[in-house]
């Protein structure tokens, strides 16, 4: 496992602990409530291989946040502990 998706999957790991489910390994038992609520099982998968493929190709990181905002974007886990109650 490369270093970024490492970071990635600590990431995964610590949402989950904040709201105290497990997150890794659940694609097939997600897989049925995407396909119910995007109404389709191939646009579920579709969705599923996009963020699979992004593990491996992130998403480009910008300034907006600060932009928009006038201040820096709070941390991955700092937004995880704020909204787990959200996943709970």
């Amino acid at each position: 496992m490369n270093t970024a998706r490492s970071y990635r999957y600590v990431r995964v790991q610590f949402g989950g602990i904040a709201c105290g489910r497990t997150l890794i390994g659940r694609t097939q038992a997600i897989r049925p409530m995407l396909a119910a609520a995007m109404g389709s099982p191939a646009f579920a998968d579709a969705a599923l291989a996009g963020w699979a493929a992004m593990v491996e190709t992130p998403e480009r990181v910008t300034d907006d946040v600060a932009a928009v905002l006038g201040r820096p974007a709070r941390s991955f886990d700092q937004w995880a502990t704020d909204h787990a109650v959200d996943f709970a």
